[in-house]
């Protein structure tokens, strides 16, 4: 089972690499990390405060996608995180106006939508067109926000919780302290690939 999934991942890493290439990508803009869309709640630790799972406060782009129907999450020890399948991401901040949190904002609200992108010019959170209420193009992908590509201060690869096997997962730590944790199977290459584009 776990080598059908690892192999899955695979596919879809490289389609999100030449969609991304073919119809998104601007002029010599060089792609570091296309993450798919992962489906399952936001876990967040926002001001010390637990949200579990997370609620945006904000709508930050109409979708027409239905509300995720995951199962509540459990409450476990905050390290397991990953024992739980209904939970897809992790998020820490000292404040809701943190990048991560602004990230997960369209995470927890798109129910499995939005994509989280990186390159050498901007950190983007993109959508397939066809899930946009409101699109303002008529292009595969809606670009819905975006900050500089340096608000990425640092890149791992992680295996959070004890379970075995681990479940790996991307961490990406911001300038402004905050950190956003999104499950995926093949972390481990993904990581060191992004790190060998910059």
């Amino acid at each position: 089972m776990r080598a059908q999934e690892l192999k899955q991942a695979g596919e879809v890493d490289e389609i999100i690499e030449r969609d991304y290439a073919k119809v998104w990508l601007r002029k010599k803009e060089r792609l570091l990390l296309g993450c798919p869309p992962a489906h399952g709640h936001v876990v967040a630790w926002v001001g010390g405060t637990l949200h579990l799972p997370y609620a945006p406060a904000r709508e930050p782009v109409k979708v027409t996608t239905a509300p995720g129907r995951w199962p509540t999450p459990a409450r476990l020890p905050d390290e397991d995180w990953t024992d739980d399948p209904s939970l897809a991401y992790r998020v820490e901040a000292a404040a809701p106006t943190a990048v991560a949190v602004r990230i997960a904002d369209h995470l927890a609200f798109s129910a499995g939508a939005a994509r989280l992108t990186w390159t050498d010019r901007r950190l983007a959170l993109v959508y397939p067109t066809k899930f946009v209420a409101e699109p303002d193009t008529k292009d595969f992908f809606v670009t819905a926000e975006e900050f500089p590509a340096d608000v990425v201060a640092r890149l791992d690869a992680v295996t959070p919780g004890r379970s075995f096997p681990p479940e790996p997962g991307i961490r990406f730590t911001f300038a402004d302290g905050s950190t956003l944790t999104q499950r995926d199977l093949v972390a481990p290459m993904k990581v060191r690939r992004a790190l060998s584009r910059r």
